[in-house]
């Protein structure tokens, strides 16, 4: 067990008390579960453009998803196609069993923009209350590009970033010398990030981006790339948006990414991933903390999130990519942040759902 960090204790306390809460009331809930299965061999890049592998589960993580939850005392309803629940949710099928219906989705099939939006989408217009982020905030946080640009509005500190589509910059291009990494624009889990992503801005930049373009089907971002530790804040918003502890992302080794970009390859294939807690000045924390929550309430994100920052050489942390779903497994950076606060994984999917509960007004002792 990782140690706790004392400094969380009145977030522990909150935490806690959600969780109990729904144990209390876990035969009174059912769980609509949507989620994409894996069969094929994990990879980011098909003949036709990128694949949404790289975030779909095996049937063993289902599995083991599904365990976890009926450890609470909650019924559990899977679908493992979204046509399937669509078509359930239509007819009503989840009405009428005198239970509360929470769906959870993971789901996102289909390509391009916006396709994380599509079951939220229906929850709301059936009056389904749905675990995490709405529409409106699934559908901005997989646009780089735009998730960047309200950031910048709200004046949290982001890397610069530019927008190359089919044929030509919908922005200026990034100035000549400048180390830029190179992104899917509707992507998440590093799909389509190689260890040739990072790029200094030449003459040959268009042609690599033509032919990422053409490869990924779809625009790609170009973004400033800053060299330093990285961190993930998870957070969940209850009363308010609290940040759970920081997470440092490190490779096998305990090395940090530094100079390097966290790769597809490395994540999901090679498994050159673990975390350690971050272990910064106290200042640092509380600063990287507080954008991360701005960030969160700037997109417009509900339930639990996760922001990645780089911390440069002089203490700054910008703010390179934004997480609406982090995954419910163990072994994953919001299970360590729990851990750190002395929470399991069944703690962590208990306050998830209380959160969504509470949020729809259907959680007692609120």
């Amino acid at each position: 067990m990782v140690e706790r960090d004392d400094g969380y204790g009145g977030l522990r306390e909150l935490l806690t008390s959600t969780a109990e809460r729904v144990r209390a009331e876990a035969a009174t809930i059912r769980i609509v579960f949507v989620t994409n299965i894996r069969h094929e061999k994990l990879a980011d890049v098909g003949s036709s453009g990128l694949l949404n592998l790289g975030q779909y589960y095996t049937m063993a993580q289902a599995n083991q998803i599904v365990a976890s939850l009926q450890r609470l005392g909650v019924e559990v309803v899977s679908f493992f196609s979204e046509r399937d629940f669509i078509a359930a949710a239509v007819s009503g099928g989840f009405n009428g069993s005198g239970k509360r219906p929470v769906v959870y989705t993971t789901a996102e099939g289909g390509s391009g923009p916006g396709r994380r939006a599509l079951i939220p989408s229906l929850c709301n217009l059936l009056g389904l209350p749905v675990l995490n982020s709405g529409p409106h905030a699934c559908s901005m946080a997989r646009h780089k590009f735009h998730a960047n640009a309200v950031l910048a509005r709200a004046n949290v500190r982001a890397p610069q970033t530019w927008m190359y589509c089919a044929g030509g910059w919908l922005t200026d291009p990034p100035p000549t010398a400048a180390r830029v990494i190179v992104k899917p624009t509707y992507e998440s889990s590093a799909i389509g990030v190689g260890d040739d992503s990072v790029q200094v801005v030449d003459d040959t930049l268009v042609g690599f981006l033509e032919a990422r373009v053409a490869e990924f089907d779809q625009p790609v971002v170009v973004q400033e790339f800053i060299t330093g530790e990285e961190i993930g804040v998870p957070l969940v918003q209850l009363d308010r948006t609290h940040a759970l502890p920081i997470v440092s992302f490190r490779r096998a080794d305990g090395s940090d990414y530094g100079d390097r970009p966290r790769t597809f390859r490395m994540q999901a294939i090679d498994r050159d991933l673990t975390y350690v807690p971050y272990d910064g000045p106290a200042e640092f924390v509380s600063a990287f903390s507080a954008a991360a929550c701005r960030a969160f309430d700037a997109l417009e994100m509900t339930g639990v999130g996760r922001m990645d920052f780089r911390v440069d050489a002089d203490g700054r942390a910008w703010l390179f990519d934004t997480n609406e779903s982090p995954p419910p497994l163990a072994g994953t950076s919001y299970a360590f942040a729990m851990e750190v606060l002395g929470l399991d994984v069944a703690d962590m999917l208990a306050v998830w759902i209380g959160v969504c509960l509470q949020r729809a007004g259907l959680l007692s002792g609120v």
